[in-house]
């Protein structure tokens, strides 16, 4: 049997509900888990996104822009790229040894409703020597759009090998598990919006190969929604 620990977190880009920067790097150190997949993160043009110095804590980084985005006057994304100053994507960030990667396309149904591509992350993971299928993404928040997206996400999971999806899927509990299939949820508990949650949008879905030993949503960690955090096993 082999125990690993996973943490789901939208970092609204790196930003507070009043827009003032916190230390993304120091709160990835903080949830001190195997795997982290980190939704709504921000990478200027002219700088750096603190995803290298996250990487630094000893992560293998896989990242991929979903949307032109600017955070002046307000963090947005915008489908015209010349008022962007930057990007607004998803990341791996693992210290598991990565097998191999993909990204795949999730599609829109419905474009007009949401500018931002939707590409998850699929990581082959070595826990131990058991190769776990790890899908970080953030679905759209058009209603179609995410279960469409989950359901196009399912026909790329393994079904005879442990997977497990983490994200801000914009969907609660018991639809997100319903419409991916063969996966139930780790985590329960409301995420969103941080300050008085009443939501859970923030998941960690599992299949039947990966057993859950300890789920929780965690207090505040800077951004409109809270982490949630599961310790899992396989074998």
């Amino acid at each position: 049997m082999t125990t690993f620990s996973l943490t789901s977190f939208n970092a609204r880009w790196g930003l507070t509900t009043d827009d003032e920067p916190f230390d993304l790097v120091q709160v990835v150190g903080g949830f001190d888990t195997d795997l982290v997949s980190l939704q709504e993160v921000w990478e200027p043009d002219d700088g750096d996104s603190g995803l290298d110095a996250a990487a630094g804590l000893g992560y293998r980084l896989v990242h991929v822009p979903l949307s032109p985005s600017r955070v002046v006057p307000r963090p947005e994304i915008t489908a015209d790229p010349h008022a962007a100053s930057g990007t607004w994507g998803v990341a791996l960030l693992s210290r598991l040894p990565i097998r191999s990667t993909r990204i795949v396309d999730l599609g829109r149904v419905i474009e007009r409703w949401d500018v931002a591509e939707r590409y998850a992350i699929l990581a082959e993971v070595a826990v131990g020597d058991i190769t776990v299928t790890v899908t970080a993404l953030h679905l759209s928040f058009a209603l179609p759009n995410a279960l469409a997206q989950l359901r196009r996400l399912g026909g790329y999971l393994p079904r005879h090998r442990p997977s497990i999806v983490a994200g801000d899927c914009n969907l609660w509990g018991p639809l997100a598990a319903t419409a991916l299939g063969g996966h139930r949820r780790a985590v329960r508990g409301r995420s969103w919006p941080a300050a008085r949650p009443h939501s859970q949008l923030d998941h960690i879905l599992v299949s039947s190969a990966v057993r859950v030993l300890d789920a929780a949503v965690l207090p505040p960690a800077g951004s409109d929604h809270r982490p949630v955090q599961a310790r899992l096993q396989v074998g």
